[in-house]
C-alpha cells in the first residue's frame, strides 16, 4: 500500500491548516485512533520512533502473510474513512494503487515521519505504555503544534472495526492521536509527571518518572534533554537535567511551576 504522503501529508491542505489553527487556539483536536497494524502498513517501522516489539512482530511475518494483511488492513482503512484510493478502478497492471490520507491522519503521520523533535515519557514499570509527543513544524516555524500519541484501549462498541486487536499481540495495540498547542502539551506533561509512581509489585515508592526530548538527525535519533521527576501528586522534585540545555533548575515544583519547565522543554530550540 502506498500512501500519497508527498501530496496528501495533510499539514499543507486547507482542512489541515484549520485543524492546526484550532490547536493553536488551545483546543485539543482529536485526530484518529489507529492500530499498530495500521501504523505498520503506513510505514511505521521506518519512522524515526517506533515500538521495537511491534516492529519485530511485523518484520518476522512471512512475506505472503504480510502482503495479505497489507491488503486487508488497507481495505479496512478505506472503509473507516482514513484513506481514499486515488483513481479507484484503475487496472492493477498500471501499478500499485496510491491513497490519500484524511487531514487528521495526514497530520499524525507527518508528525511521526518528520518530527522536529520527539518527547518520550517513561516510568519504572517498563510494561506500562506511556504518552509520546511529536513536534509538527517546518524551517519557518519549528513547532506549529504537537501531536500527542496516547495508548488507547479499544471501546467495546468499536471491536468490530478492529478484529485484529485480540489475536495479534503487540500488533493489536491501539493509539489515539491528538493535536494540541505546546502550552496544552506542557499541561499534560506536567500533570503526568507530578503523579506518584505507579503502584506495581517491586516498584520503589520513590521511583522517578522521566521525560526525554530526542532529535532525529541524519537518520539517527539522539537524546537532547532528559528530566527525572519524583512526584507525589501535589509537588514534584526535579533532578538536575541531563544531556544538554538547562530546562528548569533542580528543585521542588508545584503543578504550575512544572508546567513552565515542560513548556520550556517543548519550545526552546536545541543548541
Amino acid at each position: 500500500m502506498t500512501p500519497d504522503i508527498a501530496d496528501a501529508a495533510a499539514e499543507r491542505t486547507e482542512a489541515a491548516q484549520r485543524l492546526i489553527d484550532r490547536a493553536q487556539n488551545d483546543e485539543a483536536v482529536d485526530l484518529k485512533v489507529v492500530s499498530a497494524l495500521e501504523l505498520c502498513v503506513l510505514g511505521g517501522p521506518k519512522h524515526p520512533l517506533f515500538e521495537e516489539d511491534v516492529a519485530y512482530a511485523w518484520l518476522q511475518m512471512g512475506n505472503r502473510r504480510r502482503r495479505k494483511l497489507i491488503q486487508l488492513i488497507t481495505e479496512g482503512m478505506v472503509e473507516r474513512g482514513l484513506l481514499t484510493e486515488n483513481h479507484p478502478g484503475t487496472s492493477p497492471r498500471q501499478g500499485a494503487p496510491t491513497y490519500s490520507l484524511t487531514p487528521e491522519l495526514g497530520i499524525a503521520l507527518a508528525a511521526r515521519c518528520r518530527p522536529a523533535f520527539i518527547v518520550i515519557t517513561d516510568t519504572a514499570v517498563s510494561t506500562i505504555r506511556t504518552p509520546r509527543m511529536f513536534a509538527l513544524g517546518d524551517q519557518d516555524e519549528p513547532v506549529r503544534a504537537i501531536v500527542v500519541e496516547d495508548p488507547a484501549a479499544l471501546p467495546a462498541d468499536k471491536a468490530d472495526d478492529f478484529p485484529q486487536v485480540k489475536k495479534f499481540g503487540p500488533l493489536g495495540r491501539m493509539y489515539r492521536y491528538f493535536l494540541v498547542s505546546p502550552g496544552k502539551a506542557a499541561e499534560g506533561l506536567a500533570e503526568w509527571a507530578i503523579a506518584p509512581p505507579p503502584q506495581h509489585p517491586g516498584v520503589d515508592e520513590n521511583s522517578a518518572r522521566m521525560v526525554s526530548r530526542y532529535h532525529p538527525r541524519d537518520g539517527q535519533v539522539s537524546v537532547g534533554v532528559r528530566l527525572t521527576i519524583r512526584g507525589d501528586g501535589t509537588t514534584a522534585r526535579l533532578d538536575r537535567p541531563r544531556f544538554g540545555g538547562v530546562h528548569g533548575a533542580a528543585g521542588e515544583y508545584d503543578l504550575a511551576g512544572l508546567r513552565e519547565v515542560m513548556l520550556d522543554l517543548l519550545t526552546v530550540r536545541p543548541r
